[in-house]
């Protein structure tokens, strides 16, 4: 219970809402833009980037220091962008699929063969081009929450104890292949309608027959829903990994919005000790404050050697996978910002106790996050368990987001011709067939079939 009421508070994506109970975070709520401010959405078709003069890019030598996890995460991309499927992503524009593929395979040579931060920093400064991110406002700033990967208990069958479902795809339930967007539910006509609400869906029994796992309380089959994975102990002991497979395409409203709204926690106060009271005191009032969110998520099982898994159909990394809005509606395939490519970050960032300091750090742009629609916005993925729990429940902070790209035309250090096909270490080929879990190639899935980052 501790842990869904954990995230329900943190990780839900509401502005002024996201932070913990210390008197730091308190200020930062202070702090916080609108909310309209911060979800402004670029026109469609528009760049969410800007590119800096060499001036004017930042200083990254003590991110460089930090290298955990890194190469993975950046094989991980190359992964992605071996895929053909990929190359539709980059139609004619400012970057290019080989650039992206350019600037990953260029940077993890420095990660192995660059002993010194200042040259690390001269070769940024002299071989790539840097962007920022358009951000929310004239200072392109940009809001970071955090999201991770709950560890829950439920049971394959309906029980007294365990009475509280997560849905499987609906089957009527229709979706672009290419571009993930939600189309309605399939009349017989050939026609799309809007999917049913969350209540309709419930108190319909709509989705009778498609349960996928149940739950001891409603608490946690919506983090486990909302989230877009959890690993989930079964009643028998086994570990079944569940992750996103779609959703009813409808308006997502936070839990804990609706608390504020509702006059039943104020914004000065909203704490996780306070929320957690709040339910404790008034458990009959959960259910129908859920109902209050029309959006629904429906789940499947994956593989849990290759998951979870971002929206690119890759394996997220802790720490190292950024969430950004993925946006698109029709072609060309370009979103605001580039799928698969190396960042840079500044803002803050909790530590696993909660204390929160400056952070710069390295991450790709590996995830969708469900509920950014905007440049202004972006998650971090914190990993799996209760110390991600913390860590994605602390972090909302103001900051700056880069892409790092290699100068065209240069080809990537230690590489012997910049048309070889992509390489990488320790990684299976894209094709998802082995483990039926999703994959860029396409198959009998679709690319919205992910985990699809916070909300």
């Amino acid at each position: 219970m501790r842990n869904s009421l954990g995230y329900l508070f943190l990780a839900v994506g509401m502005f002024g809402l996201l932070t913990g109970c210390s008197t730091q975070n308190n200020r930062i709520i202070s702090l916080a833009p609108k909310r309209s401010n911060v979800d402004q959405q670029l026109p469609v078709g528009a760049w969410g980037l800007r590119k800096l003069s060499p001036g004017q890019y930042p200083n990254m030598q003590s991110a460089f220091l930090d290298k955990k996890g890194l190469i993975t995460a950046i094989d991980r991309s190359l992964k992605f962008m071996a895929a053909p499927s990929s190359r539709q992503f980059y139609p004619d524009g400012p970057i290019t699929h080989r650039q992206v593929v350019n600037s990953l395979l260029d940077f993890k040579w420095m990660l192995r063969n660059v002993s010194s931060a200042v040259q690390f920093q001269h070769l940024i400064d002299t071989r790539y081009d840097v962007y920022i991110a358009k951000g929310y406002n004239s200072r392109s700033d940009v809001w970071f929450t955090g999201y991770y990967t709950p560890i829950l208990y439920g049971s394959l069958t309906q029980t007294a104890q365990y009475r509280y479902p997560v849905y499987k795809k609906p089957l009527n339930l229709a979706v672009n292949p290419i571009t993930g967007q939600i189309l309605g539910e399939k009349m017989p006509d050939g026609s799309y309608a809007p999917f049913p609400t969350r209540r309709q869906i419930v108190q319909g029994h709509l989705l009778a027959g498609r349960e996928l796992v149940w739950f001891a309380n409603p608490l946690d089959a919506y983090v486990a829903e909302i989230q877009g994975s959890a690993k989930v102990i079964l009643t028998n002991g086994q570990v079944m990994t569940i992750g996103y497979a779609g959703d009813n395409g409808r308006t997502y409203t936070g839990l804990g919005m609706m608390l504020v709204k509702q006059k039943l926690i104020s914004r000065r106060q909203l704490s996780l000790s306070a929320i957690e009271s709040y339910f404790q005191t008034h458990p009959h009032r959960v259910e129908a404050d859920i109902l209050k969110n029309h959006f629904m998520a429906f789940l499947k099982v994956y593989n849990p050697a290759h998951w979870p898994l971002g929206s690119l159909g890759v394996k997220v990394t802790a720490h190292r996978t950024l969430a950004t809005d993925k946006t698109i509606t029709a072609p060309p395939y370009q979103s605001i910002f580039p799928r698969a490519a190396m960042t840079f970050v500044t803002a803050q960032m909790p530590d696993t106790q909660g204390h929160i300091s400056p952070y710069s750090g390295f991450l790709l742009d590996q995830d969708t996050g469900g509920a950014i629609r905007a440049a202004g916005r972006a998650d971090i993925y914190m990993g799996v368990g209760p110390e991600a729990q913390t860590q994605a429940g602390y972090e909302f902070s103001r900051g700056h987001l880069y892409y790092l790209f290699l100068k065209p035309g240069l080809t990537p250090n230690g590489a012997v011709s910049a048309s070889q096909p992509v390489q990488t270490t320790s990684m299976p080929a894209p094709g998802g067939s082995a483990s039926g879990n999703p994959s860029p190639t396409g198959g009998n899935e679709t690319m919205q079939q992910m985990f699809p980052g916070a909300k």
